[in-house]
This record gives C-alpha cells, structure tokens and sequence, in this order.
C-alpha cells in the first residue's frame, strides 16, 4: 500500500515516528533494519528491503521462524547481504556495524563486577555474544575474591567442531589478570551444548592444572543456541 517510500506512509507508522513514541521494542525487526539503512532503492522501500534480507535468512535455513533470519544477518558476510536487491556496499556495511556493535555491547556489559554466585548468570551474560558464532571460541571468565566478574579472555578459536586449548595459555592469562578463580567457556556451533569427550578431558586437565598453580577452575560452560551445559550445575565438579 506504502510501496517505495516510507514518508507516504501514514505518520505513526514510520519507523523513526514509532519509535520515538513508543520505543524500539514496538518496531518490527525489518522496521529496525530499516532504521539502519536508512533508505530503500528505486523499486522498494527500506523495510521491504529489511524484510528481504530476513527472508533470505529464513530460506536459507528452509524456515519461517524469523530467529534464523537474525541468525543471517550475525555471520552474514558483505557479499551475503549484497546478493539482496537494493544492499550495496554501504547498506551492508552500516548492517555490519550494526551487529558488530550489538556484539561489543554484550561482550562489555559483562564486565560489570557481576557477581557470578550462581551457574545460571555466567550463560545469561554470554548467550547473545557466543550462542550465532560459527565456530568454537574457547574464553575463560575471571573472578577475584568476591566471585565477581574481572574479565572475559579469549584463548583460542578452533574449527567447527573443535578448538585447540593448551593450559599454558589459560593459566599465562589468568596469572597476568590476578585471577582468583576462573570458568572455562566455550560454545557449540551445532546448538547442542551436552559435552564431548574431548570437553571433558580437557575440563579435567585444566582443573588439575589450576590446582598445581593455584588458580582454581570451578566450572566449565559449554554455550549451545539459546541454551547452556554447566559442569558445575550438572554435578560434574
């Protein structure tokens, strides 16, 4: 009905309009892709052009559920969102800023001095940074006395299936942050976070290890898509 340009659409329909009078929560999630790339092409406005990078998303994964055309836009590529009429260079770099800031926000609001007293929080802060990544990123959490949150440090990032984790590298991070004690975190790509046998061998490494040095590994969380494995919740500890 609005075909082509969003200043023809009635007033309190307008994305920017929305927005401002209700907040960004009331906006759809073409609605804010649109307010991100501000403008559409000759043939279509930029909320159909949001809505069509969604569905790409969304074809891609042979689904209707909206989540995997978010998941698209988190590990898409420039040229992914290009292959979409109306995404040049410049659209898909404000997208990718976009998500990358979106990143940096949830990676950073977890050094709060969040005090990390319960299994449940550690997954909570984390579950938006790591639950799209494509591959297995292995960090630790570092706490000081009070169990609160220091720092979040990346050791190494590994294949699909599989990430290389020396403890010399651990241990060489958590000695250099005055780590008290320390979590191992890492993620699953395939969405299942149950634990392989290469997990728990290497859990059980690093736990000797902190013994020997002092810094003590009380638990191990394995991030999958939308849900977590806790070693210590799960009696493994």
């Amino acid at each position: 009905m609005y075909k082509n340009k969003i200043k023809d659409m009635p007033e309190d329909m307008r994305p920017q309009e929305k927005l401002l009078l209700h907040g960004p929560k009331y906006l759809s999630n073409a609605e804010l892709i649109a307010l991100i790339i501000r403008t559409g092409s000759k043939d279509k406005s930029s909320i159909e052009i949001s809505q069509e990078l969604i569905d790409k998303g969304k074809s891609l994964a042979n689904t209707h559920d909206e989540y995997f055309g978010l998941k698209f836009l988190v590990n898409a590529s420039v040229e992914d969102l290009m292959e979409v009429s109306g995404i040049g260079h410049s659209k898909a770099c404000m997208v990718q800023a976009a998500i990358e800031l979106g990143r940096r926000t949830f990676r950073d609001s977890a050094f709060t001095k969040e005090k990390i007293n319960e299994t449940h929080i550690l997954p909570n802060l984390v579950m938006n940074d790591m639950r799209y990544l494509t591959e297995e990123e292995f960090r630790i959490a570092i706490l000081n006395t009070k169990k609160e949150l220091e720092y979040l440090e990346l050791i190494s990032i590994g294949s699909v299936d599989k990430t290389i984790v020396e403890p010399r590298d651990v241990f060489q991070k958590a000695i250099r942050r005055n780590a008290h004690t320390i979590i191992l975190l890492h993620n699953h790509p395939s969405g299942d976070p149950r634990p392989s046998i290469q997990d728990i061998n290497i859990t059980e490494r690093l736990k000797s290890a902190g013994k020997l040095i002092g810094i003590e590994v009380i638990d191990h969380v394995i991030i999958g898509d939308g849900v977590y494995y806790s070693f210590l919740e799960e009696g493994i500890f």
